[in-house]
């Protein structure tokens, strides 16, 4: 036993371990707390980074996740809708068939008519209007054809539909379903014949041509329209002036309802005669165009005449006859336009099944084993650190005790002093 005063090194050792076995104690207690192994990078600065970056890979995969369910959904809302197609055509099968046995009776076949003319017009609607977050997905300006969806947690990792163009059968696909698209587009509607002996004359880089179109619809609304356009690169041709028109016709809101055509080298502005466009179309549309060619700059001009001839009647789509010899190649239409329907059904559905569903099982699993993994480097293991825990208790209570006896020894000095 040291009989020293000055210097009591027994206490200043049970200081010291005391002080370690509090300090382990306390980093069990944080970790119990926590249910972390790693709460700082002091604890593990290698496991750190490790997890963290697991942490980044599972969060993207949850992204994924919910991208590819998103995709899913898109997928059967474009299916349903492409159901209800089904049902319509149909309809006009059926109709047609009933029609071919009319043997000329006008009543019923005008009756089956009236109901084509409805069919096909719900076509139109449901391509028109099937949307899926504010994304058309069957219209004739957009639609699902090219949707790239993120279906991975890196850069790259997509999956993209494609159908149009591909082959069912005898039919080649789209993903457009309008009933023009279907095979059944009206007849051409009234274009503003183009001033006489007015034909196409080259535009050089910066010439322009201002139009001035008044549309007046069959509703009796009438729509002014003017435009220029100017030649970025020289315009040599009649349907280069025809893309150039049809464009800023577009951009003006106009697409599927007017547009220009080349006439035999002069250019013609009409209007188009299809389902989607029947409230604008009647026997009392017409289109007046006016072009200045005269001034500066604007080529050899296109001078159209100040009014169009009246419109023609919107046409259907789809004409019954009176002669049951016609209906042949009608019921061969609608047996390739629902081929065309039912194809796209098949390419939807094993994109959906192959691609989407089979990525989001592949990304639950990655998902579980790396959230496995990042568990296994960060988290606390319960019964180990209690272990330590209780260990830690014990020292530190018996490093107190001790701590006691150490400051005690001193006294028995005085024992010797009296």
């Amino acid at each position: 036993m040291s009989l020293r005063i000055n210097q009591n090194t027994s206490a200043f050792t049970a200081h010291r371990l005391l002080q370690s076995n509090d300090a382990a104690m306390a980093k069990s207690i944080e970790r119990l707390s926590s249910g972390l192994r790693i709460n700082s990078a002091a604890d593990d600065a290698a496991g750190l980074v490790i997890s963290e970056t697991l942490r980044t890979q599972i969060s993207g995969l949850g992204v994924a996740q919910r991208n590819t369910q998103d995709a899913i959904n898109m997928i059967k809302t474009t299916e349903k809708a492409l159901d209800e197609v089904e049902i319509q055509l149909r309809n006009i099968r059926d109709l047609s068939l009933h029609a071919a046995n009319a043997n000329g009776n006008a009543s019923l076949i005008a009756a089956d008519q009236a109901q084509i003319d409805k069919a096909l017009q719900s076509i139109d609607r449901i391509a028109d209007q099937t949307e899926f977050a504010g994304q058309k997905l069957l219209s004739s300006t957009e639609n699902i054809e090219g949707k790239v969806f993120q279906i991975g947690s890196q850069s790259g990792q997509t999956a993209t539909f494609n159908a149009d163009g591909t082959n069912f059968g005898s039919v080649a696909l789209t993903t457009n379903m309008s009933a023009s698209s279907l095979g059944f587009a009206g007849t051409n509607g009234t274009y503003a014949a183009a001033k006489s002996g007015s034909t196409f004359g080259n535009m050089n880089t910066g010439d322009t041509e201002d139009f001035h179109v008044v549309f007046e619809q069959a509703n009796g609304e009438t729509d002014i329209i003017d435009f220029t356009v100017t030649a970025g690169s020289n315009i040599n041709s009649a349907d280069d002036m025809v893309t150039a028109i049809n464009t800023q016709l577009e951009a003006e809101g106009y697409e599927g309802v007017l547009e220009a055509r080349n006439n035999g080298g002069s250019i013609e502005i009409g209007v188009v005669d299809r389902m989607e466009n029947l409230a604008q179309q009647s026997a009392n549309s017409k289109v007046t165009v006016y072009s200045d060619p005269s001034a500066a700059g604007h080529g050899s001009g296109y001078g159209f005449t100040g009014v169009s001839d009246a419109g023609s009647a919107a046409s259907a789509g789809i004409t019954l006859s009176n002669n049951p010899a016609d209906y042949g190649n009608l019921i061969d239409d609608i047996d390739a336009a629902l081929a065309k329907v039912e194809g796209l059904r098949v390419a939807l559905g094993a994109f959906q099944k192959n691609t989407l569903e089979s990525n989001l099982n592949s990304v639950a699993v990655t998902k579980e084993n790396l959230t496995a993994s990042e568990s296994a480097i960060r988290d606390t293991d319960m019964a180990a650190e209690m272990v330590n825990f209780t260990r830690s208790q014990i020292l530190t209570q018996a490093g107190q005790s001790m701590m006691s006896q150490a400051n005690q020894a001193p006294q028995n000095i005085l024992q010797m002093l009296r």
